[in-house]
């Protein structure tokens, strides 16, 4: 068994990190459990009705609820910290994947298995992409969203397409951005529009409508020569109404790589707001490669995509 005792990043990277131990669990006949999908479980058809968010799923589940979750994580964190069980800690000196990780030979098959550290964030997992590929529809299935956030986004995208060609999804993603390595994929209302207005020109005899998804309002007064709508403001119904877009644009951030992945869409991440956009530029989630640039200090520490 399994146990990811310890919580990476937010939604995107959690639900990655997840979507890879439940890949490798398929491949090797092994199960998983994650607590510290705590705070994420009751948005998710799966893990709302498992408190233990398990995989394969149990035959006979328990509903969780808030308290019980976070209990159930300390306990947890608690019994890895404690080394009574076997727990393996994954150091951030390197991206880890299974595929090339010695890791997987300290994994003691029969026992529970404990895993802390910062794992599979915003693509460490590209040389794992096959067996995401290869488990996709599992891993969907999975992670469908509660009935009533898909309903919602049903609704918002059947709204756009009535009356468009095109829909393009912008995931502006400020708040924490502004710290996030120093802000250097923080970009300006502006600077998206440039941006937008780029991908625009890729379709020049249909119509495009951009769904703009933000964790913070916008100055929407630069924006009204094109055609737009405003996303739900929901965690999730925005990220599965991204998913649902024809084309997705974002900075580098686990949360539009999770839309791309679980909708199949080619999204474009912002690395250069100059840049002249071409259709090639939207890539598939599997086409993705990258190369990680380490750093002492952690937060200077790139991931460099490529394709």
């Amino acid at each position: 068994m399994l146990v990811i005792s310890a919580k990476s990043g937010q939604l995107g990277n959690r639900l990655l990190l997840f979507a890879n131990f439940i890949a490798f669990a398929i491949e090797n006949n092994v199960t998983v459990i994650n607590p510290a999908f705590d705070e994420y479980a009751d948005f998710f058809i799966s893990t709302s009705q498992d408190f233990l968010c398990c995989y394969p799923p149990t035959p006979f589940s328990i509903t969780g609820n808030q308290l019980l979750r976070k209990y159930y994580y300390n306990i947890n964190r608690y019994l890895a910290e404690s080394r009574r069980f076997n727990t393996i800690n994954i150091k951030r000196n390197e991206p880890f994947n299974w595929s090339n990780s010695n890791i997987t030979k300290d994994i003691k098959l029969g026992s529970i298995n404990f895993f802390q550290g910062w794992m599979f964030r915003d693509g460490w997992f590209v040389d794992d992409i096959s067996n995401l590929k290869k488990h996709q529809e599992k891993i969907r299935a999975y992670f469908q969203p509660l009935n009533k956030y898909q309903l919602n986004v049903a609704k918002l995208i059947s709204n756009i397409r009535s009356r468009t060609d095109i829909i393009i999804g912008v995931h502006i993603r400020h708040g924490d951005y502004q710290q996030h390595q120093n802000g250097k994929y923080f970009y300006l209302i502006e600077e998206y529009l440039k941006v937008m207005e780029s991908a625009q020109t890729l379709f020049p005899n249909q119509k495009v409508t951009f769904l703009i998804c933000s964790n913070q309002k916008q100055n929407e007064d630069c924006l009204q020569h094109l055609s737009y709508i405003n996303g739900n403001n929901h965690i999730i119904e925005d990220m599965y109404s991204l998913a649902e877009c024809d084309y997705i644009i974002g900075p580098p951030s686990s949360y539009s790589m999770w839309a791309s992945f679980y909708g199949e869409r080619p999204l474009y991440m912002i690395r250069d707001v100059n840049k002249t956009l071409e259709i090639e530029d939207f890539v598939h989630f599997y086409q993705w490669q990258g190369v990680f640039h380490y750093n002492e200090d952690w937060s200077k520490s790139v991931w460099e995509w490529k394709h």
